[in-house]
């Protein structure tokens, strides 16, 4: 029996987290009682990836013994509550909302924050709306503190309803700007009773006039006014820099933003303040407003003088929000929460009037240990030399490019897949964060030989992060031949690709660099070409991209020089050979069977022969990895007293005089 029921609130919650229209960031919680055993989620867990083994489980009867004891008067009742009920060692903290999922006697009880709920639950007339949408099927219960102070009112809701209606309690709770608890002695009924009350509210919100906007959940569109989202979104990255480390900034200017940003009830949620609890705690309690054309430096200067802390999210009324994280995922969620806010509080609006949280219970979570825990956990560890970097990579589908990102991915770096072949890049940004984390890689498609293809890319970009910290300029052809015979055409394009593709990949990023320079002079940002040990000498019958490539180290010369001013640093790493990846295995165009058919290689006959040959002109015997390669990058990124450098990476063919 106590596997079954396991599984059983296992499967309800994964389905409740995984739908964002009950719970986003790992919020809410899930319990099964069995025998007199409380087997509740963690803090810190997600309902959607819930696993049996994460619950925690608790005696019932110990945990009930605390809404009447006085065991808090020096510390966290519910800590220490959770302390004598705990059954064995488990490694991660229960919730601190343990007390009602032990009060509530049904087998399965689910809390989630959903938003539509909350438009109720948010609202003035909160008890009035609950009492004539939902009836004798639920109560309702005012904001009150989590912990005990939370179980203890809602014991005395249900006891109050039990003594007027001489029934007992229900099975659906609505929490005064909080959420939404369902319990049932089966699945299908916490289902079924979740299901009942979200078309009850929607169908009133339906008959509402002005609830348009609350009823469908908005899409976000991170595009906007890209020209206003491109030159914001840097300086803010800049602007909430912390110790050299600029945030990830995503932002929102769909329509549904666009428009509600200018009403009473986005007025409401900027100034008065937040919804619920989730929102202090990811969003911050009140966003930084920026008035259109205003000097975002000038508004973080007055908001930190006023809240004594750094906004989580910035709104430009009318155009975009803004949100700031350590890494995508928590920007993401914060931007995700407080749109949240504003389609909560349309709707509020629309049933009634928007109550917003007041400034004592606002306090209270800001400062609650508790709630601290639980987003810390959520969040994870980060470790890595490029932690939270912004990486660009070019070419990036396969080959030296796929190589380098898939290394700097391991060192922490958010990463953009940039090339021509979209579908590919895609399939494997898909892959990198299937193992990494949803948004820490994104692919882009990009014709680095095209003007208007670059800056397209780099304001994609930018909608998507906020910026880039790092630019490698990858992209690369190669077409060998003789100078009495190599076509014009292809001459052309290895030009096009190697040596006017990287000072276009450079206009284009080099202006988002210096906004954040400018918003953080003291952090450095990196160009990188990935040139070749072809542009350190020449090359027998590889002209055109021997060529490109030295021109490619004057180019990043004379860059170094000019944008040293704006703290960028300009770069090229040479690599040797990378005889293990497709420029040279191709079997109909790799480097192999061209130099076999040009004769390259006196006396090959094989493509055998060929790699022999170029792996005996290398000291240390072997072709160049991208591990090899990624090392050089992450020296030059991480070195402060550099620029305008070529450095070979070629196991000691070529080396410097």
């Amino acid at each position: 029996m106590t596997d079954q029921r396991l599984a059983e609130i296992v499967a309800l919650a994964n389905g409740f987290g995984a739908d964002p229209e009950y719970t986003r960031a790992g919020g809410g919680n899930a319990s099964a009682k069995v025998d007199g055993v409380l087997h509740i989620k963690p803090s810190g867990v997600s309902m959607a990836s819930l696993a049996a083994d994460d619950l925690v489980p608790l005696r019932i009867d110990v945990l009930l013994e605390a809404l009447t004891s006085d065991d808090g008067a020096d510390g966290d009742p519910v800590r220490i509550a959770a302390a004598k009920a705990t059954i064995g060692q488990p490694s991660r903290r229960p919730s601190v909302e343990i007390l009602f999922h032990a009060l509530i006697p049904d087998t399965f009880v689910i809390h989630t924050h959903p938003p539509i709920v909350n438009m109720v639950t948010c609202n003035d007339d909160g008890p009035q709306l609950a009492a004539r949408l939902l009836g004798d099927d639920a109560i309702f219960v005012p904001y009150t503190d989590p912990g005990v102070p939370l179980a203890r009112e809602i014991q005395r809701c249900r006891d109050e309803f039990t003594a007027r209606t001489g029934k007992p309690a229900p099975g659906v709770t609505l929490l005064g700007n909080h959420g939404l608890i369902v319990s049932g002695n089966t699945a299908d009924e916490v289902t079924s009773r979740s299901a009942a009350v979200m078309k009850a509210i929607t169908d009133a919100l339906a008959d509402a006039p002005d609830a348009a906007g609350a009823l469908a959940t908005p899409v976000r569109a991170a595009s906007g006014d890209q020209e206003l989202i491109g030159a914001i979104a840097p300086a803010l990255r800049g602007l909430l820099a912390g110790g050299g480390r600029l945030p990830v900034v995503v932002s929102d200017g769909s329509e549904f933003v666009r428009a509600s940003t200018v009403t009473r009830a986005g007025n409401a949620v900027m100034k008065r303040g937040p919804s619920i609890p989730d929102q202090i705690v990811y969003s911050g309690s009140l966003p930084m407003v920026l008035e259109l054309g205003a000097d975002p430096a000038v508004g973080l200067a007055a908001y930190r003088r006023s809240y004594r802390r750094d906004p989580v999210v910035v709104v430009v009324p009318g155009v975009a929000v803004f949100a700031a994280g350590a890494s995508w995922s928590a920007a993401t969620v914060a931007l995700s929460m407080f749109t949240d806010a504003l389609r909560v509080a349309t709707g509020a609006e629309a049933l009634g009037e928007y109550r917003p949280m007041a400034p004592d219970e606002m306090e209270f979570i800001e400062d609650w240990e508790a709630e601290a825990y639980r987003k810390q956990v959520a969040a994870g560890a980060h470790a890595g030399r490029l932690d939270g970097k912004v990486v660009m990579v070019t070419g990036a589908a396969q080959g030296f490019g796929l190589g380098i990102a898939t290394e700097l991915l391991a060192e922490g770096a958010h990463l953009v897949l940039a090339d021509l072949n979209i579908d590919l890049a895609r399939q494997e940004a898909d892959t990198m964060c299937a193992t990494a984390g949803e948004g820490r890689a994104v692919a882009v498609k990009v014709d680095v030989s095209d003007e208007q293809s670059q800056f397209a890319a780099i304001a994609e970009v930018v909608a998507t992060f906020g910026g880039v910290d790092v630019f490698i300029s990858n992209a690369g052809v190669l077409r060998a031949g003789s100078v009495y015979d190599q076509l014009t055409r292809d001459f052309d394009l290895v030009t096009a690709v190697n040596y006017r593709g990287y000072f276009l990949g450079v206009r284009a990023v080099a202006p988002v660099m210096a906004r954040q320079h400018k918003a953080s002079p003291g952090t450095w940002f990196d160009i990188v070409e990935i040139n070749s040990k072809s542009g350190l000498e020449g090359s027998k019958r590889n002209f055109a991209y021997a060529g490109s490539k030295f021109g490619g180290i004057g180019l990043t010369q004379s860059f170094a020089l000019e944008l040293v001013e704006d703290g960028i640093k300009v770069n090229a790493v040479c690599p040797g050979n990378y005889l293990d990846g497709p420029l040279w295995t191709d079997p109909d165009r790799g480097l192999f069977v061209q130099y076999l058919n040009q004769g390259k290689v006196p006396g090959a006959k094989t493509v055998d022969d060929v790699r022999h040959y170029y792996e005996a002109k290398v000291p240390m015997g072997r072709g160049c990895l991208p591990v090899d390669l990624a090392r050089a990058v992450l020296y030059i990124v991480e070195q402060q007293y550099e620029t305008g450098q070529a450095l070979p990476v070629t196991g000691g063919q070529i080396m410097l005089s």
